[in-house]
């Protein structure tokens, strides 16, 4: 049987890692750790998938337990969804082919109405020096510096107990491996495609599209199988063209972008697992 006294949430499903008996708090290392890790992904994400200098990504706070935000922009609330998208599916179609919806201000919108969530939330000294810090390498850079600092002050302070400095310089060069990985996420994002290439694969897929059938009527005899053959032929030559322009930023392109707002508060169910204590077993209690 789970024990209930470093597990609470075990025998009440409405309660989460986060609550503690007696209505006591997590320790405060474990809260500010949380918390920091929980700012650097948000930032980092934010990011990813806003990279405008002058317009900022909202954060908000997180609250342990609530739903997932939804990974489909398109089962958003119709309040939400009219910020950054048009009532009408026929002019959100054409926006969406001409490039429209990627221009700065809508993508300022949708980022807008998905806020990362941070454990803890984010005090205004926090926002001020992150609005300082000039691009969005270095807001990452900085959020990298607050929690890598906090673990090695911690560890010098003695809050740690008596773990070998070996092991935190283990830690130091996790969070090291994933800033590796962020910027392996932002070469993807701020390296473009050939710019020549790209129009030419644009431009060639337009005129594609009219004189297919004019090919096709006078390759077939039979009116149904040049219907066909055009259908087949064009969906599949732009098909591949909308496909490479998802993979050129997969972090931005509404709605087939990565859903960024869901994996982080999932990180962050993550992180409140840290509240959880000791094995809920503990027999050498």
């Amino acid at each position: 049987e789970i024990n209930s006294k470093y597990f609470p949430s075990a025998t009440n499903p409405n309660r989460n890692f986060a609550d503690r008996p007696n209505n006591q708090t997590p320790p405060l290392f474990l809260q500010e750790l949380a918390h920091l890790s929980s700012l650097l992904c948000a930032v980092a994400l934010s990011t990813l998938r806003n990279d405008l200098d002058d317009k900022e990504s909202p954060l908000d706070i997180y609250v342990p337990g609530a739903p997932w935000p939804v990974s489909d922009p398109d089962k958003l609330p119709k309040s939400t969804k009219s910020e950054f998208h048009h009532d009408y599916a026929i002019v959100r179609n054409i926006r969406y082919w001409l490039g429209i919806d990627r221009k700065p201000k809508s993508l300022a919108n949708y980022v807008a109405s998905r806020p990362m969530l941070i454990i803890g939330g984010i005090s205004n000294a926090e926002i001020a020096h992150l609005q300082e810090a000039r691009g969005s390498y270095a807001k990452t850079q900085l959020a990298f510096h607050w929690l890598s600092e906090f673990i090695i002050r911690e560890h010098l302070s003695g809050s740690l107990g008596d773990v070998h400095a070996a092991i935190i310089s283990r830690l130091v060069q996790f969070l090291s491996d994933g800033m590796l990985y962020y910027n392996h996420a932002r070469k993807i994002m701020y390296i473009p495609f050939p710019f020549p290439h790209a129009q030419l694969s644009a431009f060639f897929t337009i005129i594609m599209i009219p004189t297919i059938p004019f090919l096709m009527d006078q390759y077939t005899n039979e009116l149904w199988m040049g219907c066909m053959i055009t259908f087949f032929t064009v969906t599949c030559l732009v098909g591949l063209h909308e496909v490479a322009r998802e993979l050129e930023n997969p972090f931005r392109n509404v709605p087939n972008e990565i859903p960024l707002c869901t994996i982080h508060a999932m990180y962050n169910e993550a992180l409140a697992t840290m509240f959880s204590g000791y094995n809920p077993d503990s027999f050498w209690d």
